[in-house]
């Protein structure tokens, strides 16, 4: 796979899959990248099939669907193909975005590059109080396969006592024992089969192999800094520095789209929409029986016969609750939306992992271009002893990474990023107005809660102790920032460089209390024909990337919507 943003074998079929390129053209490109022509024949043909059978069901719409899943995004892929396996079912996906065939989704150290463009939708906070009042963004992935699409390819379950704690939370299944069986189930790890890892799988999850120098010296740093490695932080043993592993197969990002989605979309009894924006859910009393949205330029409608399931994001889900009357009654009301179910839970206790960008260096030779994500190697630490798991998180960067406030700096550079995996601070979301195509209000909180400031100090000091290491000599010419600052200056420091993790969660909470949204199997509190599956339902959020945990929630509610229809 090229950096320089030419892409690699797998763009080339899904733009085949999508319509923008004809079989010979395919077949030309596939043949200067050195394929053979009966492997080159397949995979055109494949792609050619879903693109057809794709075109025919736009063609021939369908007034009622049995399942109708709202986003393609990292669980929306799994519910999509696992409901769509029976032929009896028909499902219907409804993507706000494209299909997603811009080089750069498929180049896995290039994610950052899709920020802020068409194919995010561009979400923002309000000025954060405790972060220098300063406007931050937030990400969300806006394609085929969501924000597993842009995000950086990390393949991290989180910590067991993560999901320990949802299930003491009143939420059986939920636990470690039984989502590490999920987990299993979907893998297929390169490092093979174990008590905590499994093959055969459709998600293709590989070792980082071949790593960058630079990853390779803070291996070595943590090393002599007395800290432990773990060979495996999704095994038995979270806590230490290690390498990334990854969703990423022959150069290329491995996503749940090309997983599962693109797989399934040669059947007959799948339809996938993208560029449809849901505008409501539509109720018939307590019940919802389907979904109003936009498509080619009219508002259409559609019923589902059993379910309709919200997988639009923690940021998305939230919105489209509220914007067809299920939220804060009192809010709706204010902004003119009739209320169909009082739940004050919608849009609460927000959460996100914290960045601080970052503590960054000039180096003083050119360095190799990214490889992988382009940041192989972290750390999961605890910030002070005592604490019952690891709870922030330096991660290396092979390039830059700062806030728009302390930037820019010189390119050829490389950054330790510190970051906060157990935040304490809580925000919410909420209207703007009631119109579906206004962004909503985003207040993420971050450093609301003091704990925070000071867990990403220590994190702060950790990566810099890191950098300063002998094994970054040879990279190291200066460090750029923050440099050794007061405790003051460092605190003042973190608040101008705090930025999202892109990891923002429980927006739509799974619980059984009275601000919960969602029950243990998913279905909406108080309404019938409705779940919500995706990062707004845990709990807490788990003390890693989210990405893993969103899919294996879209596998757990596919599992509890099957059981249900076949029970």
């Amino acid at each position: 796979m090229d950096q320089d943003g030419k892409g690699g074998l797998g763009l080339l079929v899904h733009q085949v899959r999508s319509g923008e390129l004809d079989r010979e053209g395919f077949l030309r490109a596939a043949k200067e990248a050195g394929v053979t022509e009966a492997r080159a024949a397949g995979l055109a043909d494949d792609a050619l099939a879903a693109c057809e059978n794709q075109r025919r069901l736009r063609e021939q719409p369908r007034e009622a669907h049995d399942f109708i899943v709202i986003g393609a995004g990292s669980a929306g892929c799994v519910l999509a193909a696992r409901l769509s396996e029976d032929p009896a079912n028909q499902v219907l996906v409804l993507e706000a975005g494209g299909p997603g065939t811009h080089p750069d989704v498929f180049i896995p150290s290039r994610w950052r590059h899709l920020f802020g463009t068409e194919l995010d939708w561009r979400y923002q906070t309000v000025p954060q109080q405790h972060a220098a009042d300063r406007v931050v963004p937030c990400p969300r992935g806006k394609m085929l396969g969501g924000c597993a699409s842009n995000n950086a390819s990390v393949w991290a379950r989180g910590h067991r006592l993560d999901f320990d704690g949802w299930a003491a939370q009143g939420n059986p299944g939920w636990d470690d024992e039984t989502v590490r069986r999920v987990f299993k189930d979907l893998e297929d790890y390169s490092g093979g089969e174990d008590e905590y890892r499994g093959v055969g799988g459709p998600l293709r999850i590989f070792r980082t192999v071949d790593p960058h120098p630079l990853a390779r010296a803070f291996m070595e740093a943590a090393q002599l800094a007395g800290l432990p490695t773990t060979r495996d932080y999704n095994g038995a043993r979270m806590e230490g520095a290690g390498f990334f592993d990854l969703s990423v197969a022959d150069g290329e990002r491995f996503s749940v789209a090309q997983a599962l989605l693109f797989p399934a979309m040669r059947r007959p009894n799948l339809t996938v929409l993208t560029h449809a924006e849901v505008t409501r859910l539509i109720f018939e009393g307590r019940r919802c029986t389907g979904v109003e949205f936009r498509h080619g330029g009219q508002v259409r409608r559609v019923r589902a016969v059993r379910e309709v399931v919200l997988s639009a994001g923690a940021i998305n889900s939230p919105k489209m609750l509220m914007q067809s009357g299920v939220g804060p009654a009192d809010e709706l009301r204010l902004l003119g939306i009739p209320v169909v179910h009082d739940l004050p839970g919608v849009g609460q206790e927000l959460q996100d992992h914290i960045l601080v960008a970052g503590v960054n260096y000039e180096s003083r030779i050119p360095l190799p271009p990214p490889r992988g994500n382009g940041a192989e190697a972290t750390l999961w630490w605890r910030s002070q002893p005592g604490l019952s798991r690891p709870d922030i998180q330096p991660i290396l960067h092979q390039f830059p990474v700062v806030t728009d406030e302390l930037g820019p700096l010189p390119d050829n550079g490389y950054s330790i990023v510190p970051g906060l995996v157990r935040p304490a601070s809580r925000g919410r979301m909420r209207l703007a107005s009631a119109n579906p195509s206004a962004p909503p209000i985003l207040d993420m909180n971050y450093l609301g809660h003091e704990a925070d400031v000071e867990a990403l100090r220590v994190a702060v000091e950790l990566s810099r102790e890191l950098g300063a290491s002998r094994a970054f000599d040879r990279f190291r010419k200066r460090e750029l920032m923050p440099g050794p600052l007061g405790r003051a200056g460092m605190v003042e420091w973190i608040r101008k460089a705090t930025t999202c993790f892109f990891h923002p969660t429980s927006t739509c909470r799974m619980g059984v209390d009275e601000r919960a949204v969602v029950d243990p199997r998913l279905r909406v509190h108080g309404l019938e024909g409705l779940r919500v599956a995706d990062a707004s339902i845990m709990p807490e959020i788990t003390s890693a990337p989210t990405n893993a945990p969103t899919i294996m929630i879209g596998e757990q509610a596919s599992r509890f919507i099957l059981s249900a229809r076949n029970g």
